[in-house]
């Protein structure tokens, strides 16, 4: 330990440390006049506090950017979550306005038919991808009243007949199929009994047993003829778009455009029952 104290190292060591105590302690304080020391220590400062400054300055600036780009591309990701829901919202409005309206339709069809018909209301629920045979499922059946050969129409006009039940849903064969006929009328004249069959497109129907001196012309409507026990009078079937002569010479045929848009059908109503015109009510029309 004595050998310590006597290393002349250690207390050149000592006394150096010292006198940079004593510096700073000296400079510390706000003077107006310092010493020649005091001015080389300060000056042999400045250039490495001028770095360590500029250097903090642009570290913060650096940091700020970094920050700023963080909080930006949250913002971003707030933004298009909050775009994505708000679009998603609106398309849930528009689909409940369009159902809105369909439903609305269907009610006054209803209000104003309920003095012929018994209808019951069903949704479709699924479609038949047969090119051959067209029809759809609908999510009534025997335990709400439905039986087999029961019509179903919309307000657009005629969709087909029930072809098979289940208890809970129905298969129906809309008049696009091939297997489908409807006796048929022009609405105006009341003349021209024809049969309206279906050709496998959902497009297109055609009128065949046309008598060759019709007066039946583009543009005319067709409806039901009611000749048959499964149909109801007056249910609106297509427009005819063309009359055609066939090569017999004896009889015509019409390209009919279905009044139902059969692609876009998402509610039916299927009549349970009506009641058939009298004679009276015939005749005042």
């Amino acid at each position: 330990m004595f050998k310590l104290f006597g290393n002349k190292f250690l207390w050149l060591l000592l006394l150096i440390i010292i006198i940079f105590l004593a510096l700073m302690n000296s400079t510390a304080a706000h003077r107006d006049n310092l010493t020649l020391v005091e001015k080389i220590v300060r000056d042999a400062y400045v250039p490495m506090q001028s770095g360590v400054s500029r250097f903090m300055g642009n570290l913060d600036g650096w940091t700020g950017t970094f920050s700023d780009k963080n909080r930006l591309q949250q913002k971003i990701k707030e933004l298009e979550a909050e775009n994505g829901k708000l679009a998603l919202e609106n398309q849930s409005l528009r689909e409940y306005k369009q159902e809105s309206m369909r439903l609305r339709r269907m009610l006054n069809f209803e209000d104003t038919s309920r003095d012929r018909y018994d209808l019951l209301a069903a949704h479709v629920i699924a479609r038949s991808p047969n090119n051959w045979y067209k029809c759809i499922t609908i999510d009534r059946g025997s335990r709400q009243g439905v039986k087999k050969d029961m019509p179903v129409i919309s307000p657009g006009g005629l969709v087909g007949l029930v072809a098979s039940v289940s208890e809970n849903s129905a298969q129906v064969s809309l008049i696009t199929d091939r297997e489908m006929a409807v006796g048929a009328i022009i609405q105006e004249t009341r003349e021209t009994n024809g049969i309206v069959e279906g050709l496998g497109d959902s497009n297109q129907l055609r009128m065949i047993n046309i008598p060759y001196y019709s007066k039946i012309k583009k543009s005319d409507l067709i409806v039901s003829s009611g000749l048959s026990a499964i149909y109801p009078p007056g249910i609106m079937i297509g427009t005819v778009t063309e009359v055609a002569r066939e090569p017999n010479g004896l009889l015509l045929s019409a390209e009919i455009r279905p009044a139902v848009n059969f692609d876009k059908l998402e509610e039916v109503l299927v009549v349970t029952g009506y009641q058939p015109e009298t004679g009276a009510e015939v005749e005042e029309e």
